[in-house]
């Protein structure tokens, strides 16, 4: 489809709504659709998406003429270019075989917060060839109370990568495995030792897996290279993922990355909880890295793993079953607010979510009159 975004700004001016805007432009861009923003100041460092700035708002019908669909944001419910609310008005009028989506982050009428040097009516009437979005039921119940238009309610959304600081590297390996979507990705920073008891993270996965949890396990390290036994062991935990079907949740980062200390801090932001169940330690730095990243802990119960923190980690005996642990683990995690918070968050407002859900089916959609 060929799709017009209009506003009076795009970036790499910063606002909330540019960044919405911009994010709509790449997710319409990443979905083959021909994507042109119209605005009086911005430009585009995206090949996929084209800004052409606009001089008069006369132009504007010219340059619409053509589009399927056409999305308005704030510039026919704010007055900050009155001329140009106007031209909208009139070119959707005439450009009939243009559908026209009218995006409601604010809205002036009625808003003592906004003065007019102009009668308000422009911005309050709904034009019975616009469709109406808004951002939130408040918004929704305005504009309905405002113009009786019918309205619906697409939210904003975020990056979860981004607003995490997630490295390249550690970004396309949460695309690639589904990190950011799973019910929990648990954690363990540490080379492939015998001592680190990979293996029972590994069970404990396969425990949580059977329980219906999509779970996946990331393990940062590689073998130690000078350590026959640890290329040993690194083959003998490749052999259990496959006897355990976890190729696709048990994720050992050495095979396709090289980790730096950056990933590592990326991986800690990714991360649901940390899990180390080393069976010996000399001091068990992660303990306080998870820690300093607000990440629940899960370890086990040795010293002097036990005793880094006077609260904020639970422990777990070394001979306890897989099963039990991952027992522990979920009842733990379910209680923590925060973590459901996050989860709700990358379940509902990640972008890939709120397209899939909104904006495909906006698209997919036959224009209906706003009016009711």
């Amino acid at each position: 489809m060929k799709i017009a975004i209009v506003h009076y700004t795009y970036m790499p001016v910063i606002g909330g709504v540019e960044v919405v805007i911009a994010e709509h432009a790449r997710l319409f861009a990443e979905q083959g659709h021909e994507v042109t923003v119209i605005c009086q100041r911005g430009e585009s460092d995206d090949p996929r998406i084209r800004v052409r700035r606009l001089r008069e708002a006369a132009e504007i019908e010219d340059w619409l003429a053509g589009h399927d669909v056409v999305f308005l944001h704030n510039v026919t419910t704010m007055p900050f270019d009155l001329p140009l609310t106007a031209a909208l008005a009139r070119a959707a009028e005439r450009l009939t075989a243009v559908r026209f989506v009218v995006w409601i982050h604010d809205i002036a009428a009625g808003n003592p917060d906004y003065a007019f040097a102009q009668d308000e009516t422009l911005l309050a009437q709904a034009h019975p060839r616009y469709a109406f979005v808004a951002v939130s039921e408040l918004r929704r119940r305005q504009w309905e109370k405002l113009t009786g238009a019918r309205c619906t309610v697409i939210p904003n959304g975020l990056d979860p990568a981004r607003q995490l600081g997630l490295t390249e590297p550690v970004a396309a390996l949460a695309r690639e495995h589904r990190l950011l979507e799973r019910d929990l990705v648990l954690l363990q920073p540490a080379r492939l030792l015998r001592r680190k008891n990979v293996e029972l993270g590994l069970r404990v996965t396969a425990a949580l897996r059977a329980t219906g949890h999509d779970c996946a396990y990331v393990v940062t390290g590689p073998p130690d290279t000078h350590n026959d036994d640890s290329r040993d062991y690194a083959g003998e935990l490749l052999a259990l993922r496959s006897a355990l079907t976890l190729e696709t949740d048990a994720l050992f980062l050495h095979e396709t990355m090289s980790v730096t200390e950056r990933d590592v801090a990326s991986l800690y932001a990714l991360a649901d909880a940390l899990f180390f169940p080393s069976r010996q330690e000399g001091f068990g730095l992660p303990i306080l890295e998870a820690a300093l990243h607000r990440l629940p802990i899960f370890c086990a119960a040795i010293e002097p793993l036990g005793g880094l923190l006077a609260q904020g980690a639970t422990t777990f005996a070394l001979d306890a079953a897989p099963a039990e642990i991952a027992r522990e683990l979920m009842a733990r995690l379910s209680s923590l607010e925060a973590r459901q918070a996050r989860r709700q968050v990358l379940r509902e407002f990640a972008w890939p979510s709120v397209y899939r859900k909104y904006l495909a089916p906006l698209l997919a959609a036959p224009h209906s009159p706003a009016t009711s």
